[in-house]
C-alpha cells in the first residue's frame, strides 16, 4: 500500500472520529443512540455484478448528525447463482475429466465506520455520508457436483491446489459514498429508506483468478432501512 493512501486514509478517519466527539460534548445532555442499519448491495465488478447483503450497526449523536460503528457485508452464493468464472487449468491437467472447470465467487468486508449526516430543508430527507476502512476476503470456489473430490479430500484443499495455492486472498479495503435518507412517517422518525453509493479501493488484495484489481477501484450500491433508537 502506498504511504501516502495510508496516510490520507488515517487522516479522514481521525477528522471523522474528532468531529463525533465534539459534538456529543456539545449537546447539553451527553446521551448517544443507537442504528441498525440493513442493506442489500450489488457491486459493480469487470463484467460481472456481486450482490451481497450486510449491515451498519453503531451509535450516533443525539442530534443524530454523527455516527460511529462497524459495516459488514458479504457475497454468498445463493444470491450469485449466475455469477460464473471459468477456470482454465493448464495443458494436460484436468479435474474430474475436464480442463475448465466453473467456480463462484465470494467476498466479505468487515470494517470501521464513521459518518456524517446532512439534514435537509424537508427534515423527513437527509443525506449521509459515511467512510469505512477494514479487510476485505475473497476468492473463488467449486460449485456443485464439483465439490465432491475425485480423492475424497476436502473441497477447499482442491480449490487451493486447482488455483496455484491462491484461491483466495485478503487484504485492506476503504470505502467513501454518499445515501440518501427518507424518513416514512411524518410521525416516526425512528425509520428511514436508504439508497447509496460508494466508492471501493483494495490494499494489498490478490488472488490467482483476481488480480490485485479485480476489487480495486469499484462502485457499491446498496438499498436498505436505517433504524434509529
Amino acid at each position: 500500500m502506498k504511504t501516502q493512501q495510508i496516510i490520507l486514509i488515517i487522516i479522514l478517519a481521525f477528522i471523522s472520529v474528532t468531529g463525533f466527539a465534539q459534538e456529543i460534548n456539545e449537546t447539553t445532555d451527553e446521551s448517544v443512540g443507537f442504528y441498525f442499519q440493513p442493506e442489500y448491495s450489488a457491486m459493480f465488478l469487470n463484467n460481472h455484478i456481486g450482490n451481497a447483503v450486510g449491515f451498519g450497526l453503531g451509535i450516533s449523536s443525539k442530534n443524530r448528525k454523527w455516527d460511529i460503528g462497524i459495516r459488514y457485508y458479504g457475497r454468498s452464493g445463493p444470491i450469485n447463482l449466475q455469477d460464473d468464472y471459468e477456470l482454465v487449468l493448464p495443458a494436460g491437467e484436468t479435474y474430474k475429466g475436464s480442463s475448465t472447470i466453473t467456480l463462484g465467487a465470494d467476498h466479505g468486508y468487515l470494517g470501521l465506520e464513521a459518518a456524517y449526516t446532512i439534514i435537509l430543508k424537508n427534515e423527513r430527507l437527509a443525506i449521509r455520508i459515511p467512510l469505512s476502512f477494514g479487510q476485505l476476503g475473497a476468492g473463488f470456489y467449486l460449485r456443485g457436483e464439483d465439490r465432491f473430490t475425485p480423492d475424497g479430500e476436502r473441497t477447499s484443499v482442491w480449490e487451493d491446489r486447482l488455483q496455484g495455492g491462491s484461491d483466495a486472498g485478503f487484504g485492506l479495503c476503504s470505502e467513501f459514498g454518499a445515501q440518501f435518507l427518507y424518513q416514512l412517517s411524518s410521525k416516526n422518525d425512528h425509520i428511514q429508506l436508504m439508497l447509496g453509493a460508494a466508492y471501493i479501493n483494495t490494499y494489498g488484495y490478490e488472488s490467482f483468478l483476481g488480480g490485485n484489481d479485480f476489487y480495486n477501484n469499484k462502485v457499491r450500491v446498496s438499498a436498505g432501512f436505517r433504524f434509529s433508537f
